[in-house]
C-alpha cells in the first residue's frame, strides 16, 4: 500500500497554527522577549548600529529618569507595537534598564498602569523627540574662550 504524502498547504498550515498557539509572549521571560521583540535592531548588548539604530546603552537609566524619557521608551515604535501585553512591556523595559544599561543606579521600575497610560499615544517624531532627551539631559557645551588677537611685538 502506497503512502499518501500530505499537501505542502497542510504542512504550512500545521506551522502556522503551531506557531499562533506557541507564539503568545507571555509565555516568554524578559531576556526571551528583547531577543524576540527588540535584538533584531538593537543587537545582543544593546548597542545598535552606528548611523542606523540608536545604542540604548546609554540612554536607557538616564531616559528612564525623566518623565518625557520614560514616555519616550514606552512610545517608540519598537515598543508601542509590540505584540507584548502592558505588564510584559514594564518588566521588559526594568530588564532592560538592570542589563543592558552602560551604567547603573537607582530608577523607578516602569509599571503595567504607566505603560498602559503612554502606550495609545502614537510618537511621531522620534529621532526629533529622542535628540531633545539627550540634549536636556546634559549641560549645554561649553564655548571655546575667545583668544584676543596677538599683538605682534
Amino acid at each position: 500500500m502506497r503512502r499518501r504524502r500530505p499537501s505542502t498547504t497542510g504542512w504550512l498550515l500545521a506551522l502556522a497554527s503551531g506557531v499562533i498557539v506557541s507564539s503568545g509572549a507571555s509565555a516568554y521571560e524578559p531576556a526571551m522577549n528583547y531577543t524576540l521583540q527588540c535584538m533584531g535592531c538593537h543587537t545582543p548588548d544593546g548597542a545598535g548600529v552606528p548611523d542606523r539604530v540608536p545604542s540604548i546603552r546609554t540612554t536607557l537609566l538616564p531616559f528612564a529618569r525623566m518623565a518625557e524619557g520614560r514616555k519616550f521608551l514606552v512610545q517608540v515604535p519598537g515598543s508601542a507595537q509590540s505584540t507584548l501585553s502592558n505588564a510584559e512591556l514594564a518588566v521588559l523595559l526594568n530588564w532592560m534598564i538592570e542589563n543592558l544599561s552602560a551604567e547603573h543606579g537607582e530608577f523607578q521600575r516602569f509599571t503595567e498602569a504607566e505603560v498602559a497610560s503612554y502606550r495609545p499615544h502614537a510618537l511621531v517624531e522620534v529621532r526629533a523627540t529622542r535628540e531633545r532627551l539627550l540634549a536636556s539631559r546634559s549641560p549645554a557645551p561649553v564655548a571655546p574662550p575667545v583668544q584676543p588677537p596677538s599683538q605682534g611685538r
